[in-house]
């Protein structure tokens, strides 16, 4: 995404540090991506992000809609259309209308995986400024997490066991479920919550000087 970010991930590409998979007995390891996909917080390092960030899951563990609305900016980018912005779109696009999924839990998801530093700005999660070139965006998530466990369909067979891995996905999150192929070829899912995508939902902020406050917050390309 950046450029300090394309020269890393060449370095890391060039390390081939295999990803590991912890398979059943009935599921065989194979490689899939060799670079490294461990979660980065640049953020910590950004002036009063993190104290922001603390308030802000503040705000979120509390579901205070009246306090999550005044730390969205006035210009807030909130869609890729000709949108007002700001906390009036954010408004009616989250509690004014009935979403299909809460924006407490897409914050929570997004907040709680990482970030990345751009020009003085922080990005959630991390995979939206580090990801390698070498993945498609649109057909392939990131398994962060150690241990993760694929399952043969939703609450169903445990058939693998995943450590911070790319696989490619084979659909959209799915109540609760996202459908992936597994490095042998086989399909299983994961819990949504356990797989991030570039191109789903993530937030930028910044300080302009009024306070850091929520600048975008968008998913899609």
């Amino acid at each position: 995404m950046r450029a300090s970010f394309v020269s890393l991930l060449l370095a890391l590409t060039a390390c081939q540090s295999d990803p590991e998979v912890e398979a059943l007995p009935s599921t065989p390891e194979i490689p899939a991506y060799a670079g490294d996909l461990s979660p980065i917080d640049e953020g910590t390092a950004v002036p009063g992000f993190a104290a922001f960030r603390d308030t802000l899951r503040g705000v979120v563990a509390r579901r205070d809609t009246a306090a999550l609305l005044g730390l969205v900016a006035t210009d807030a980018r909130l869609s890729f259309g000709d949108g007002a912005g700001g906390p009036d779109e954010f408004d009616q696009t989250w509690f004014a209308s009935t979403p299909e999924e809460p924006v407490w839990s897409v914050l929570e998801h997004v907040l709680d995986h990482g970030s990345v530093e751009e020009d003085g700005a922080v990005v959630v999660p991390y995979v939206a400024g580090f990801w390698p070139d070498t993945l498609d965006p649109y057909t392939t998530v990131v398994v962060p997490g150690r241990d993760v466990p694929a399952y043969d369909r939703p609450d169903g067979t445990e058939v693998a066991r995943l450590t911070e891995i790319a696989l490619p996905t084979m659909a959209p999150d799915d109540d609760g479920w996202r459908p992936v192929t597994l490095p042998d070829g086989t399909g299983a899912v994961v819990e949504a919550d356990a797989a991030l995508s570039p191109v789903g939902y993530r937030a930028t902020f910044w300080d302009d000087g009024d306070g850091w406050r929520l600048r975008s917050f968008l998913a899609g390309d």
